[in-house]
């Protein structure tokens, strides 16, 4: 029987990164002042954890191309096992991101091979005590991923030998309740921002003020009845105990006091740190405090895939307040 690993369900795409002056006007012309083609979407999750030491197997689908080939070289350079779909007639999808010296970005992505996993691909994973499957709101943006998923919650449904980790992202807005009801059938811990706990309270009705997190936190721990995480930047994160407690409460586990210089990919970082925490421990305070720390730090540092080395994380685990 095979060791306990990170489960990645979410998709490895490739980012095209461009630095401009401004947008051209429409039917213009502009020169970058630079570029950079790295793999992204679901790796930098992948890359927190083994960052972490975590074993790790990427689930999601991977075309033949070009794309497909930097995405396969991303995943193989830090260790990171494949085990999914290979589609022969299809590249794996990528997103060019242009950003102004404001900050400001602007986005134009494609539906490649990592949109396109076979329906029937997830139900034939076996999982093994200990496991911890990651799952990214995402997935349930294309078709197929949102069937696969599905179809992987009705074999799983209740299992609790490890963990399951929900990344609500952005688009939790816009989740069918049908796929939410699936997913609640895994009774998995939720993890979300600011933003989407917002959204989530509006969209059940739930009573809490806009910038009452830990009653955000609470109400939803309650709705869900499983474990809540609400992730607030500078501020922390709460955490909800939900049906694996006996009592329900809300903690709060402080953020690392540093000087931002870039947020993007904190969230996947915070996620990846989670999920290989809680691969060697079920204590789930433990782990928030892991990922608070590895998410201030990566922020410290311009690009996506930037969290620290665990000798790094550890030891800034002794500053947290």
């Amino acid at each position: 029987m095979r060791e306990p690993e990170l489960i990645h369900l979410a998709q490895v795409c490739v980012d095209l990164t461009l630095s401009i002056d401004h947008l051209p006007d429409r039917g213009g012309d502009i020169f970058a002042s630079n570029q950079a083609m790295s793999a992204g979407g679901g790796f930098n999750v992948l890359y927190a954890a083994r960052q972490m030491g975590a074993r790790a197997t990427y689930r999601g689908a991977v075309g033949t191309g070009p794309m497909a080939d930097v995405a396969r070289e991303a995943l193989s350079s830090i260790g990171v096992a494949m085990e999914g779909a290979v589609l022969p007639d299809l590249d794996t999808g990528y997103s060019i991101a242009m950003t102004e010296p404001d900050g400001e970005r602007t986005f134009v992505s494609t539906r490649g091979a990592e949109t396109q996993v076979p329906e029937d691909s997830y139900e034939n994973i076996e999982l093994v005590d200990g496991d911890v499957v990651y799952i990214c709101g995402y997935s349930f943006s294309h078709q197929k991923n949102a069937e696969a998923i599905r179809r992987f919650a009705a074999k799983n449904a209740g299992w609790n030998k490890g963990h399951v980790v929900v990344d609500t992202s952005p688009m939790i807005a816009d989740i069918g309740d049908e796929s939410l009801k699936s997913l609640r059938t895994l009774h998995p811990i939720w993890t979300m921002n600011e933003r989407e706990a917002a959204i989530l309270c509006s969209r059940f009705a739930l009573d809490a003020g806009p910038e009452d997190y830990a009653e955000q936190c609470r109400l939803l721990a309650r709705y869900f009845d499983d474990p809540v995480i609400v992730r607030v930047g500078a501020l922390g994160a709460w955490y909800g105990d939900g049906r694996r407690s006996s009592q329900r409460t809300v903690t709060h586990i402080p953020a690392l006091n540093v000087t931002a210089v870039d947020t993007n990919g904190a969230g996947d970082t915070h996620a990846g740190v989670l999920c290989a925490a809680l691969l060697e421990s079920d204590d789930i305070l433990r782990a928030l405090r892991f990922a608070n720390c590895a998410a201030g730090l990566s922020t410290c540092h311009c690009g996506p895939a930037t969290c620290p080395s665990r000798v790094e994380i550890e030891s800034a685990l002794k500053h947290l307040r």
